[in-house]
């Protein structure tokens, strides 16, 4: 067997500034003292003590420290054996370990734990044996504001969006991005915000290829470079007063609308109706954007904060050119898939072969023992989950959540 740890030190590191995914970074490390001491751990925002963007317009409000969380989307599959069967798929999203906090498995279109867990649920998965695909990442900034008011003092939680910018691989500098009343951008090591008050009424943000993006919701969309340079793209993606999604899909940068349709509730008061999605593909030449008419083989999954694209070819049937998002905007929604080659919108029920996908777990995942001894070995397009953490010896392939009822 050869002795990984004699490879060269150039080639080890080469290898290294490939990695991306943070499990293949945390998995390289345990190698050997060499391989760690080639790679030094990033340095993340929920590191650092951070302070909400102050704002003289909100001067009611006391000043909160920010708890920035991670939250990882994974595609956990359980091959059959047979070529000819599709694997058994799951999809998760699981909010990394942080302060003594355990792993929390949440619903991946919103931030609740799911809720009821089966009594036969395992607290720990052991995924060594299970292909797991990780889809993307998101940063939610968490923190409490104390409100002044005549009566008693009032505490409210907050929950926002947080854009991480790196100035390049191999450095421990990043840039944050958030949207608090107005855009606000801070560099790591600084005390300050930088406030773009002049931008307003943001629908999502995103940082691609060395900057940042927000959209809101006329479909204006504001882009940022690292050295604060605030400029805006020519055209508009879809129309006013709808909710727009920006996320990456292999190489471009895409703009989600979700139109919907104005209805009346059976209480006889105006509600809104999703009646479908057109997608828009940013053309950096020309700095606009072009309205696409199929996703081709991917998929795309829109959540409460985050969008996600993964490569149909990775899931069950193989079917590209979906949206999944719940009808609705709150954790019980109902899940529908859009087709858009078709045009049309459907419950999951009437796509057997995504139904076990999501939320309640399929009952493979259920059984600990058919995780353990019926899976496959993963190939190379997918990591192993662990919430090991540690940096010497083998990682833990055993993955422990906070179990909550």
């Amino acid at each position: 067997m050869a002795d990984w740890s004699q490879l060269p030190p150039e080639l080890v590191v080469l290898i290294a500034k490939r990695l991306e995914a943070g499990f293949d970074v945390l998995r390289f490390r345990s190698v050997c003292s060499s391989w760690r001491s080639s790679v030094p751990p990033r340095l993340d925002p929920h590191l650092l003590p951070i302070y909400l963007p102050y704002s003289r317009r909100l001067s009611s409000y006391h000043h909160r420290r920010i708890h920035i969380t991670r939250n990882t989307f994974y595609l956990i599959r359980l091959s059959h054996g047979n070529k000819a069967q599709a694997p058994a798929c799951w999809f998760v999203k699981i909010r990394d370990r942080t302060d003594g906090v355990k792993m929390q498995l949440l619903d991946p279109f919103s931030d609740y734990n799911p809720k009821p867990l089966p009594e036969n649920f395992p607290k720990v998965l052991d995924l060594s044996n299970v292909q797991v695909l990780e889809l993307g990442h998101e940063y939610i900034g968490q923190y409490k504001a104390l409100i002044d008011h005549p009566s008693a003092h009032i505490y409210r939680d907050y929950r926002k969006k947080v854009v991480l910018l790196r100035s390049n691989s191999d450095s421990n500098d990043f840039m944050i991005l958030t949207f608090f009343q107005c855009l606000a951008v801070r560099r790591s090591g600084e005390e300050e915000w930088v406030m773009l008050e002049n931008v307003k009424d943001i629908s999502d943000i995103i940082s691609f290829n060395g900057k940042f993006y927000a959209i809101d919701y006329e479909g204006r969309t504001t882009v940022i470079d690292q050295s604060l340079n605030v400029s805006f793209l020519q055209q508009h993606a879809g129309t006013s007063r709808s909710r727009k999604f920006l996320v990456k899909s292999v190489d471009d940068l895409l703009a989600v609308e979700r139109l919907l349709n104005p209805v009346v509730h059976s209480s006889g008061g105006p509600m809104s109706n999703c009646s479908g999605f057109r997608v828009f593909r940013m053309n950096e030449e020309e700095q606009k954007w072009d309205e696409m008419k199929s996703l081709r083989d991917r998929i795309l999954f829109l959540g409460y904060r985050q969008a996600i694209s993964a490569p149909a070819s990775e899931f069950c049937s193989g079917k590209g050119n979906l949206v999944f998002y719940l009808k609705g905007f709150s954790a019980c929604g109902l899940m529908r898939v859009f087709d858009l080659e078709t045009g049309t919108a459907s419950p999951l029920e009437n796509w057997p072969a995504y139904c076990d996908l999501f939320w309640p777990s399929p009952q493979w995942v259920n059984s600990a023992e058919s995780v353990i001894s019926s899976a496959q070995v993963s190939s190379n397009s997918t990591h192993p989950i662990t919430s090991a953490g540690r940096e010497a010896g083998t990682p833990s392939s055993k993955c422990s959540f906070t179990r909550t009822h």
